[in-house]
Formats: C-alpha cells, structure tokens, sequence
C-alpha cells in the first residue's frame, strides 16, 4: 500500500497551507498538536484502519499538552473550505470543484483541490493567515461561523454549487482528509482509494473517472498553489459579499482581526509555536546563521514576499539590535535568494532543527514528543534517542 515518508507529510502540509501550529488531527476522535513531526506517526499508525483527518485552521491560546481537550480562544484562519458531495453521481461534485476553480481562477486566487476517495471534491482557498478571536461568550465565534457560512453560500449560490454540503459551510475549525491517506469509511471499510490532490490543469483535461482510478495508486507529487494569498476579509470586499448577519454580531470580528504577521511580535508570536529555540536566537544582536535562514523560510510559508519580509526583518533588527543590521544589500541578496528558490519550500522538522543547533532541549514543549516519551508513541528519531542513550 502506498504510503508517504515523514519528510513528504512534513512537505505536503506546509506546501498546501497547513502551516501554523496547534491544530487538531482526528480519525475522526481529535486531539491537539504542536508540529508535522507529531502527525506523522500517526497517520502511519491510523494507515488502512481509520481515516486521517486534519483541522482547516491553526489554533492560539491553548496549552502545550498534547490531546488535552481545550477549546482555542482563537483560530488562526489559513484556508476556506468548500465540501462537494454527491451520493450517487460523484462526476456533479467534480462539475462543481471545476467551477469554483476556474471562478477562483479568473480572480487569481489561490486555492487547490483534492478528490475525498470515494464520492466528492475538496477545494481549499488559501489566505493570508488571519488570526479571529474565536470566543463564545463574546459572541466572536458566532460571529466567525456567520461570516464564513455567508461566504461560502454565497458562492455557492451565485455559481449553482448545488452539490456543496451546506452541513461543512460556517465550521472554522473543520477537519478534512489529510493527502494521500487511504479513504475509510465510518464503518471503518476501506474503499482501496486514497485522497488525491488534482492539478489545477487537470480540472479542464481530465474527468472523474480518469482522477478516480489514479486515486486506486497514487504518487507522490506538489500540486500547484499559484494565486493571491489575501485575507478572508479581503476576499469578501472582492466579491462583495453583503453581510447579513446584525451589526453587534460581526463587530467582534472586525475589531479583533489582524493579519498574522503584520507585527513583529505577531511573527514571532507565531514562530515561537512552531520552534522555541529559533525565537530564543533571534532575540539575541547577532542571531545565528540558521536561526535566520529558518525564519526566513517560516515567512515564506506563511505567504510573505521577500520585501515584506525584509521589512519585518528590519522592523525586529532595530528593536533588539542587530548588529549587522546595516548590511541592507547582502541582505536582501540573501532572502531574495531563499524566497525565489523553489528547493527552499518549507520550515524544517524538529530532527533537522535539532541537527542544526536550533533546539532548546527538554525544556521545549514538544521535546516528550520528539523523544518519543510520554505518549505511547514510537519515536519519531530513533536515530537521535540512541545516540543520546549510548553518551
């Protein structure tokens, strides 16, 4: 049976927009968790018996402790959902994902789609992160499910998306089918096909039937993002989507939305989950040589241009002090490089951060889990735990 290697899920989840951490994994029973090193062994656990399911959006304010049940009091939204089913003909819900594409097409936006493995299509809108006060008491996370739900009504009825599950529409924290993982059902038979990416090309070249029988022998591969990454807001104002929802219901969201990354303690708030020991070296005046290269690369995940993150980057050097700082021209030689060199795709995995001096130890809150300690996991570097067991 196929199967992807630790360092091809890492990839895919950050290629796709899966980038900020925690999030929740499910099959379907959830639980939190702080990185892609975790999923993982998981999903090679879960292979052939359970689905693999991953939350549409990263999550804030939440504890450290992995499967901890715990509400976020935000939700970092980095995707929108859009769920096509069609019991008996699954070549309508294919229509359907072609017609939002080539529509999202003609806006330039970015999205990608995936066959689910058995009856529909997935298709994702990829933002600009945003993180939205996500609170129940507030009425923000009402209001969050409303502006979504309107959104993806709204498109579904001015395009005639009528296989669009209305049940998947206005859910922030949705899970969907982790790629390329086997399709199970919740009887927990398995239909011998797997959730598939299409290439965007694919949509106009292909048919279903064509997509469905790759999908019985999948092979790894990239499908294309190409698009604008704009904030869930600005996607609205671009469509021009009425809101209907009452004044007092959607301010909550207006007044406590921001763009991830439009401060720097916003990035670094951000990165700090990702990668503790990566933060701690950038307060330092002269960061190390990695330290920079991987934040770099986290911005570019995160859907910065090399000048935005050149700005941030001066924006943090003057705060702390770096002390190359005047170097403007190698620089921005340097992250002109990175960004525009496709082999530099995604933030490296805590076995490479490890490698690379950029780890904190037992001090980090996912050291129990790189060390395969604590949850009944097999670790995921048995290399690492036996070198450090035999010094």
């Amino acid at each position: 049976m196929f199967s992807m290697t630790h360092e091809q899920t890492d990839e895919i989840l950050n290629h796709l927009g899966f980038c900020h951490y925690p999030r929740s994994i499910g099959n379907p029973r959830q639980e939190f968790v702080l990185t892609t090193d975790e999923i993982y062994p998981k999903v090679k656990r879960w292979r052939g018996k359970n689905s693999c399911f991953i939350s549409t959006a990263g999550y804030d304010n939440l504890t450290w402790e992995v499967g901890k049940k715990q509400s976020p009091r935000s939700i970092i939204h980095e995707m929108t959902f859009f769920d096509f089913d069609h019991e008996t003909k699954p070549e309508n819900a294919f229509a359907d994902a072609q017609r939002l594409s080539q529509f999202l097409r003609e806006m330039d936006i970015a999205h990608w789609v995936q066959y689910s493995g058995s009856k529909g299509y997935h298709l994702f809108i990829v933002h600009k992160p945003t993180r939205f006060r996500f609170n129940h008491t507030d009425g923000s996370a009402d209001a969050l499910k409303q502006l979504l739900n309107q959104t993806q009504t709204h498109l579904g009825r001015t395009l005639g998306l009528n296989t669009l599950d209305d049940q998947t529409t206005g859910d922030p924290k949705r899970l969907c089918r982790i790629p390329f993982t086997p399709h199970v059902n919740r009887h927990g038979e398995a239909s011998g096909k797997f959730s598939l990416p299409v290439q965007i090309e694919f949509l106009d070249s292909r048919s279903h039937e064509e997509i469905e029988m790759a999908a019985y022998r999948p092979r790894y591969f990239l499908p294309e993002v190409t698009g604008r990454r704009i904030t869930l807001s600005e996607f609205i104002s671009e469509l021009g989507v009425k809101l209907h929802a009452p004044e007092t219901q959607i301010r909550p969201i207006i007044d406590a939305e921001f763009e991830v990354g439009s401060t720097t303690s916003a990035f670094l708030h951000s990165l700090e989950y990702r990668c503790p020991g990566v933060t701690n070296e950038l307060k330092r005046r002269n960061p190390s040589h990695n330290s920079r290269v991987f934040t770099a690369l986290f911005g570019k995940t995160l859907g910065y241009s090399a000048e935005q993150f050149d700005s941030m980057w001066v924006e943090m050097g003057e705060n702390i002090g770096y002390v190359d700082l005047h170097n403007h021209e190698h620089r921005r030689y340097q992250i002109s490089t990175l960004f525009d060199d496709p082999r530099y795709r995604s933030f490296p995995n805590c076995s490479t951060l490890k490698a690379k001096g950029c780890c904190i130890g037992e001090t980090c809150p996912r050291w129990k889990t790189f060390m395969g300690v604590g949850h009944g996991e097999r670790t995921i570097n048995r290399k690492w735990r036996k070198k450090r067991a035999s010094q």
